[in-house]
């Protein structure tokens, strides 16, 4: 059998546009990202290791998403609407993020009468951040076991791990916030 060699960066593009497909994201997305993080990093001037994050991260930003599609998919239907719904939005701004909930679950319970409809949403609104703190923690730590399996430096690992936080603390799965992001 033959060695087949190929370099981490085209692997990761690969990696990268499976993702984009797998979330609902526009095609090369991860790509368009990562060139303008490689603009913003040289115009920045700065250093070749942050460069090299920023290139990373912006690759592999969404790597891990699609880890446990089945289970956001079981809770909030159809996942890729909601994966699209969330696009942009400040996920420390709860009334927003609650907001992107009822709306998947009107999806969910479109054909419910409307005072069934209601108690169905309300019940499904109360659990809603218990099943995605756990799946926002899934993704972090499948982009983090990706990062490691390809060599990427601990650093680039952590960032990985953070993907939704906020240096507000209003951030998800951990909260973490200031110089802990």
């Amino acid at each position: 059998m033959t060695n087949v060699s190929i370099r981490r960066a085209d692997f990761m593009m690969v990696l990268a546009y499976a993702s984009d497909l797998a979330t609902g994201h526009s095609r090369d997305f991860a790509l368009k990202s990562c060139v303008l993080a490689m603009r913003i990093a040289t115009l920045s001037g700065l250093s070749d290791e942050v460069r090299r994050n920023a290139y990373h991260q912006s690759m592999l930003r969404y790597v891990g998403c699609n880890a446990d599609t089945d289970l956001l998919s079981a809770t909030f239907g159809d996942e890729i609407a909601l994966r699209q719904d969330l696009v942009g939005l400040d996920m420390g701004n709860r009334a927003e993020l609650g907001r992107v909930f009822v709306q998947a679950f009107k999806r969910v319970y479109y054909d419910l009468a409307p005072d069934a409809q209601a108690r169905a949403i309300e019940a499904a609104m109360s659990q809603a951040l218990a099943v995605a703190r756990p799946v926002l923690t899934a993704h972090c730590e499948v982009a983090q076991r990706i990062g490691e399996r390809l060599g990427l430096s601990e650093n680039i690992r952590r960032n990985l791990g953070q993907i939704y936080e906020r240096w507000d603390g209003k951030g998800l799965p951990r909260g973490l916030s200031g110089e802990d992001v």
